[in-house]
């Protein structure tokens, strides 16, 4: 009877976990009734942060220690969060909802990486979460590319799509994200019925990517096609290969096509910004005070003035200093022209005034241990579903060093990182703990007794 409940109290527990991290992905349209707006996500995240924490050290001190050096330093980072809060932030409202997004985001790794050590939960997690969040993001972005409702008109393109997100941009960061899962779906399942169905939704992903207008995330794609050979199956290499060259072919031919055409020739929004894509290569200057402003041109003026801000405040501002930084400026004189533009459009940028040059080093050391795990399992995995997951994470992951470039900030609600995040801590763990054999890529050469 003992051992009948202990079961069914872990299951109980991997589900609510399970529950916490798919709804993560939708919080906000997942409201509850009579919660005063709060959604599923948000009323977990308050005893989790509390009660994940703990079990997570109680794991590790009796001596659960895969994935401990990724969960080390994003503990770290998080103590820097909160104690720029604590020294240099007013305090405001939204400046500790800023916090309570890193907290959020902190929790749903840990959740993860819990779910790792029951690999049927994990998986399972795992699938749901995907797969839910591919399907409603196809529902509700060509829902909102047909109807505009909620929406606002973007100039002569109809509607932009934004699903989820504050923007469209965020839109953008999150298909190139999450397209290497669906895509390469194909390493466990190798069949032509399987092709078809990742087809289906790989498409109006694409569809929807271009209708964002997401520059950052159309190239972030690009970097995706470019990993891709390196981290799949010698058996799918050629695709990945051809994939790439069209991807590359496509891309370039329609930006030097568009580009030749007059400057104020009429085309659909998302055309225009593709046709913008040249000056990321030829227009690298700061906005001189008479001069129109380009998307590029603003951000290098981002860019140098959060430099600048880096340099004077070397221990960071605090949750949301970027934007309290550039507010400021607005009304004092300033170098750098940002035409009103408060947000740091930028991943690393943001870290680095927020939480100042420590912050910046151990979120960047966190990454590369998310790289370097992901890319070993990738190869060395015993399990193929793990193998999958450490393939997609290794291409999503490098893919973002470009995509986290173009969103106003993917720190704040943009859950989906911080779920990608926590899949390659969790796969970590999977794979110590499932069983290995002579043939498993992972597995030494068996010694004859």
């Amino acid at each position: 009877m003992r051992v009948g409940r202990s079961a069914t109290g872990r299951n109980m527990w991997f589900a609510v976990l399970a529950v916490f991290v798919v709804t993560s992905l939708f919080e906000g349209y997942t409201a509850l009734p009579g919660m005063q707006g709060h959604s599923i996500f948000s009323v977990l995240a308050r005893p989790l942060v509390v009660a994940l924490p703990l079990l997570t050290a109680w794991a590790l001190w009796r001596g659960r220690r895969p994935g401990w050096l990724p969960l080390a330093v994003l503990t770290a980072w998080l103590g820097v969060a909160v104690a720029t809060f604590l020294a240099f932030s007013p305090r405001i409202y939204y400046d500790e909802y800023y916090l309570w997004s890193q907290i959020g985001g902190y929790a749903l790794v840990l959740a993860l990486w819990t779910l790792g050590w029951n690999r049927t939960a994990f998986r399972t997690t795992v699938i749901l979460a995907v797969g839910l969040y591919v399907t409603a993001t196809i529902a509700v972005g060509l829902w909102e590319t047909a109807t505009g409702l909620h929406l606002g008109a973007a100039r002569s393109n109809g509607f932009i799509p934004t699903t989820f997100y504050f923007d469209a941009n965020s839109l953008g960061a999150a298909i190139a994200l999450i397209l290497p899962f669906v895509g390469l779906w194909l390493m466990v399942s190798p069949k032509r019925r399987t092709a078809l169905v990742v087809a289906l939704l790989v498409l109006p992903l694409l569809y929807l990517l271009y209708k964002t207008g997401s520059r950052g995330g159309e190239l972030a794609l690009l970097v995706d096609l470019a990993v891709m050979p390196a981290v799949i199956p010698s058996r799918l290499r050629r695709w990945g290969w051809a994939l790439l060259a069209g991807g590359v072919t496509i891309l370039a031919a329609g930006v030097l096509m568009l580009h030749a055409l007059p400057a104020n020739a009429p085309l659909p929004f998302a055309l225009k910004k593709v046709q913008h894509l040249a000056d990321i290569f030829t227009r690298f200057h700061l906005p001189s005070p008479d001069a129109k402003p380009t998307s590029l041109s603003i951000r290098m003026a981002l860019l140098q003035s959060g430099l600048e801000a880096m340099r004077q405040h070397p221990f960071g501002l605090g949750p949301r200093g970027a934007e309290r930084w550039y507010a400021y400026w607005l009304h004092h004189p300033s170098p750098y022209n940002t035409y009103g533009v408060i947000d740091a459009h930028n991943m690393w940028l943001e870290n680095g005034i927020d939480f100042g040059w420590i912050g910046l080093a151990l979120y960047l050391v966190w990454y590369l241990l998310l790289l370097v795990a992901a890319f070993r399992l990738s190869r060395r995995a015993g399990d193929p579903f793990l193998r999958y997951l450490g393939a997609a994470a290794a291409t999503a992951l490098t893919g973002f060093l470009v995509g986290s470039l173009s969103p106003s900030s993917v720190m704040i609600g943009f859950h989906v990182m911080w779920v990608v995040y926590g899949i390659v801590v969790g796969a970590v763990v999977a794979d110590a703990i499932a069983p290995r054999t002579p043939s498993s890529p992972a597995s030494p050469k068996a010694v004859p007794r």
